[in-house]
């Protein structure tokens, strides 16, 4: 029984995306191979109503909250990661959008109903060649110079998850003449917008990461939503991040996936050289165990973090971004190790390509390098215990 789903609408939740996950695992061997966009797996969930997940009940969508968008996401993962990762930033973002109020009422109405009908897929496009993760804090290079009746914008976005099929594009850019950084929505399809299929990854193989080229894109003035000059937050981080979580939720999907392998694996191959299955073996029993240490001290920083934070206030919210991050670091690097205890148990097979586990194995790799990194959550941790306010 799993202690974090809580309630019939939960364990429906988990039941669906489960069979969903059944879906897309079918594929998911063949996107990776290909190192294709998984255009099929959308489409599949489109069609049954995931894109709607977190969008307000009042709205038409499902009004997941965060614990449940873990649930999820974790399940979905188990049957695969990309498109799982595809999926969870934007439903991450439309669910912080419903809890800060940053868009303009009408706005955001007008993208829920597409998101409802299968018809919106959005996300935030902010990484650069030059500047690399914008939660490093370097000033964009991407440029919005003012014209009649908008901007003009120029650059180049990196990691832009889903890019083949975003119709909404958080767009950050510097303002020309101006000492501020403006959010931009710039819709899929716009003239002078296009893909450069740049994406060629170890890991996430599927997720169509690739690089939007802005050639003077025209963005009329409604669509700048934010402008950020230096300290100021955006009105978009006015929840605190949370939403972040479905990262480590995918991760640990993998992790999952790759443990339900292995289990399997160990009990049911049996070398003559051992007389029985390599479950009976007492270093595979002590792996098997490390592994199930791993996994629940992560599920259980996970989902109670959610649970608070679905619970707090929007100002007791932005008071958990160290414990935000601290979920992330101990899930996505709990799920590292889970999959490695699962190829050591696995032995040498494990790197072969006729078993799903090298698959894992680059895939859980990626969540490292999704925000919020390690190095910045450690310091954080530190100047938060440094200062006394842990």
């Amino acid at each position: 029984m799993d202690p974090w789903i809580r309630t019939e609408e939960d364990r429906e939740l988990v039941k669906w995306t489960g069979e969903l996950a059944t879906l897309l695992a079918t594929r998911a061997e063949a996107y990776d191979r290909e190192g294709t966009f998984v255009h099929e797996q959308i489409d599949l969930l489109t069609q049954a109503g995931y894109a709607s997940l977190t969008v307000p009940k009042e709205l038409g969508g499902r009004g997941c909250n965060l614990r449940q968008l873990l649930l999820a996401q974790e399940r979905l993962a188990e049957g695969d990661a990309s498109t799982a990762l595809v999926m969870g930033w934007h439903l991450g973002i439309t669910l912080s959008l419903a809890a800060t109020h940053a868009w303009p009422d009408d706005a955001y109405r007008a993208f829920c109903e597409e998101a409802v009908a299968g018809r919106a897929m959005i996300n935030a496009c902010a990484s650069e060649p030059e500047t690399g993760s914008p939660s490093r804090g370097g000033r964009p290079t991407t440029t919005a110079k003012r014209v009649p009746g908008g901007y003009s914008i120029n650059g180049r976005k990196t990691w832009a998850t889903g890019s083949p099929i975003i119709t909404h594009i958080l767009v950050t850019a510097a303002i020309a003449d101006e000492d501020s950084v403006g959010e931009f929505l710039v819709h899929g399809g716009s003239t002078g917008l296009s893909v450069e299929e740049s994406w060629d990854s170890m890991s996430m193989r599927g997720t169509g990461s690739h690089t939007l080229v802005l050639d003077n894109v025209f963005v009329p003035d409604e669509r700048l939503l934010d402008t950020m000059t230096s300290g100021r937050k955006s009105k978009r981080g006015g929840d605190g991040g949370g939403w972040l979580l479905h990262i480590p939720a995918t991760y640990l999907g993998v992790a999952n996936a790759a443990r339900r392998f292995t289990l399997d694996f160990a009990n049911t191959y049996a070398p003559n050289s051992l007389g029985g299955p390599i479950a009976t073996a007492p270093h595979v029993r002590e792996k098997v165990g490390q592994l199930e240490v791993e996994r629940a001290t992560a599920r259980t920083l996970l989902f109670a973090t959610a649970m608070r934070y679905d619970e707090a206030s929007l100002a007791d919210r932005m008071e958990m971004r160290a414990d935000l991050g601290l979920a992330k670091y101990v899930t996505t690097n709990a799920a590292v190790r889970i999959v490695d205890l699962a190829m050591r148990i696995a032995g040498g097979q494990s790197i072969l390509r006729s078993l799903p586990l090298e698959r894992y194995y680059r895939d859980v790799r990626a969540g490292l390098h999704n925000p919020p990194m390690d190095d910045m959550t450690l310091a954080m941790l530190a100047d938060s215990a440094l200062q006394g306010r842990r």
